[in-house]
């Protein structure tokens, strides 16, 4: 032994070095082959009344219509996880083909039509598919791309017999069979107004059927319309994402807008509007208001500029602010400083007018979530935080408060039997409780967010409805 080396017995390394080295044979003295070991599926646990929960109760719907068990139509995943290759190995290919011919059968919740396919591999069995932008009664062919245990998606490839419910002329959106922003635009608007209602009754028959098998709901009434179809959304959140391969500095500009729902091929003339990244760029919503879409073009411009300084993905919010104008005082005298500004570095505003109650509006867009906005709604302000949830629509609300109130049938005033207290539930910044608050004694908003809280105080304060 010398120096401060340590030795190991020469009978431990002996039996050491055997470990290491020794493997185990087959009978014939070939070395053993260790199996591969197979993935198994971890089903997720699905809130039942999340979309994804919902749209299993549509398929279950479904599969009673035409008399199938979930059996029939369930997929062997585990295969498709343990094939060669994710994208292209034999059993991949299998499942995620073109099919051509396929009747859409039913619509979901939100837009996507449901049909029935042949199984590819066991031919006995069915198999649910889910075709974005499909309409019941159309023809389509379409490219599975993914499999779930009872269904599969796809993409819209071609629309080869038009559902009679279909009416792709009323499409004004360039984007539209593409993003994810928008589903019913090929719909008449009492069409969709239907399908609205179709799915509250549907909400009723998965999560209150004892009350639907007793008779003890009230006839479920028309969809109230929106006095507008475009041009109504008062917020709207255009994202990126960073580029899956790292790079130090972004070199070209990611595209900023909405995400792309599938890979969808069915409107040729606007194939490449957009691109074709998991994020569509977007310059235009047809679905936001004016001023909303000057402060996404005034955004897009900056973002232009500034694109290399970003390390992440973001999501910007625009948001919309109402100013009440003093016509004694010049608009832009009255406009927040921290409004979108356009190229000259001016405020991007519009005005418009408030006949019913004798006002002028200017409309400015927000984009900072912690600036104080202001909401106007039939004569009476709501002030919150440009980040807080407030409804996006505000050309319905006067009608919306109002059937709230109405419907709330609270006595008048001098009735000794009189509702003395209103509870709101979810009241955020204050709008149902305070335009619902005639007639009664106390009103009482229960709310989980602190900001709500304080500007729901503080607009009940105000002018009340």
């Amino acid at each position: 032994m010398t120096g401060s080396t340590e030795m190991v017995p020469p009978t431990m390394k002996h039996t050491v070095d055997n470990k290491r080295l020794s493997s185990p044979l087959t009978d014939s003295g070939n070395r053993r082959t260790k199996k591969p070991k197979l993935r198994k599926y971890k089903a997720k646990k699905v809130e039942t009344t999340s979309p994804m929960g919902v749209l299993e109760f549509e398929v279950n719907d479904l599969l009673k219509s035409q008399n199938l068990s979930r059996e029939q139509v369930l997929n062997d995943v585990t295969s498709i996880l343990n094939d060669k290759s994710s994208t292209d190995g034999p059993i991949v290919l299998q499942y995620h083909r073109e099919v051509k011919n396929v009747k859409v059968l039913e619509i979901t919740s939100n837009g996507n039509g449901l049909a029935l396919i042949d199984n590819p591999v066991v031919t006995e069995k069915k198999q649910v598919v889910i075709i974005p932008f499909g309409l019941p009664g159309d023809v389509v062919n379409i490219k599975v791309f993914k499999t779930h245990p009872y269904y599969v998606e796809s993409d819209l490839l071609d629309v080869v017999e038009k559902s009679p419910i279909r009416r792709d002329d009323l499409i004004r959106d360039k984007y539209f069979g593409k993003s994810s922003g928008s589903q019913l635009e090929f719909l008449t608007y009492d069409d969709q107004l239907e399908l609205k209602r179709k799915t509250i009754m549907n909400a009723y028959k998965f999560f209150a059927p004892r009350l639907v098998a007793e008779k003890l709901l009230p006839p479920f009434d028309t969809t109230v319309a929106s006095p507008l179809r475009f041009g109504y959304r008062t917020k709207i959140t255009p994202h990126f994402d960073m580029p899956k391969r790292k790079q130090k500095e972004l070199s070209v500009r990611p595209p900023l807008g909405f995400g792309q729902k599938g890979r969808p091929q069915w409107r040729k003339d606007t194939l490449d509007i957009g691109g074709h990244g998991s994020i569509l760029d977007i310059d235009e919503c047809v679905l936001a208001t004016e001023v909303l879409n000057k402060g996404l073009t005034n955004e897009r411009r900056k973002f232009e500029q500034e694109f290399k300084n970003y390390k992440k993905g973001a999501t910007f919010l625009l948001r919309e602010n109402t100013t009440i104008l003093d016509p004694s005082k010049p608009t832009l005298e009255q406009l927040t400083e921290e409004a979108s500004r356009d190229e000259n570095g001016d405020i991007s505003y519009v005005e418009v007018e408030d006949k019913k109650n004798n006002v002028r509006l200017a409309k400015t867009c927000v984009t900072n979530p912690r600036q104080i906005v202001t909401e106007y709604v039939d004569g009476y302000t709501f002030n919150f935080s440009a980040g807080e949830f407030f409804q996006n629509n505000n050309s319905i609300l006067p009608i919306v408060t109002k059937y709230v109130r109405d419907n709330l049938q609270a006595p008048a005033k001098g009735d000794d039997n009189k509702t003395k207290f209103l509870v709101d539930a979810y009241c955020g910044s204050g709008l149902f409780s305070i335009c619902s608050s005639k007639g009664v004694d106390k009103v009482i908003g229960v709310e989980i967010s602190a900001d709500s809280v304080s500007f729901a105080e503080k607009n009940s304060k105000g002018k009340w409805c």
